[in-house]
């Protein structure tokens, strides 16, 4: 446990080198109203800290599951949204399975990367809003480290891990966060002017 401490310490010094953090109270912090973690009681956030340069609320969360035995620590990436997006979640196809798409009712292609839907599965109204939305790029990277989760609820965004703390994982979780927050900027500072008649 203590190899696995200073592995995590070691992690978090090299991610601060590119994204600045200051440490933050984890009891701010609720990740009970993503369907991923509806047992909110369940899922213990041990450290969080805030993204120091973002022009936004973005945290950085490691959290555990206490309704299992094993102890390794997980880590998330939970983004305040200044506008509303449509909700969406993106799943890791971590059995390969070829017909897990068809046990979830809502799950849809992603038409421009066909690569996606073989290691991934989005759950979404309309595929299309939210290729326009995040954009194709979100999609082609999020498929470097095939480990992510992403669900977008109640004007917040979650992007977490399946497999325990890890570098390239958490490397790939700001970068996407930062995608988000610039597609966020965007869409709130878009305001077209409106006019009346006298």
């Amino acid at each position: 446990m203590a190899e696995e401490a200073k592995l995590e310490k070691e992690i978090l010094a090299e991610l601060k080198k590119d994204y600045p953090m200051t440490k933050e109270s984890s009891k701010e912090i609720n990740l009970g109203h993503f369907s991923s973690f509806r047992n909110g009681d369940n899922f213990k956030i041990t450290y969080a800290w805030k993204l120091a340069n973002s022009l936004q609320q973005v945290s950085f969360v490691k959290y555990r599951n206490t309704a299992i035995k094993d102890k390794s620590r997980y880590a998330g990436v939970c983004i305040d949204l200044m506008h509303v997006l449509p909700e969406f979640k993106i799943t890791a196809n971590t059995e390969n399975d070829k017909f897990l798409n068809l046990y979830l009712p809502n799950s849809v292609k992603v038409k421009a990367v066909p690569a996606f839907n073989h290691k991934y599965i989005l759950e979404a109204a309309d595929a299309g809003t939210i290729e326009q939305t995040i954009g194709i790029e979100f999609f082609n990277k999020i498929m470097s480290v095939q480990d992510l989760n992403v669900e977008v609820k109640d004007h917040k965004c979650l992007i977490y891990g399946v497999y325990p703390f890890n570098y390239e994982s958490c490397k790939v979780m700001f970068q996407l966060a930062e995608d988000i927050v610039k597609m966020d900027q965007i869409s709130h500072s878009y305001n077209p002017p409106t006019y009346t008649k006298e």
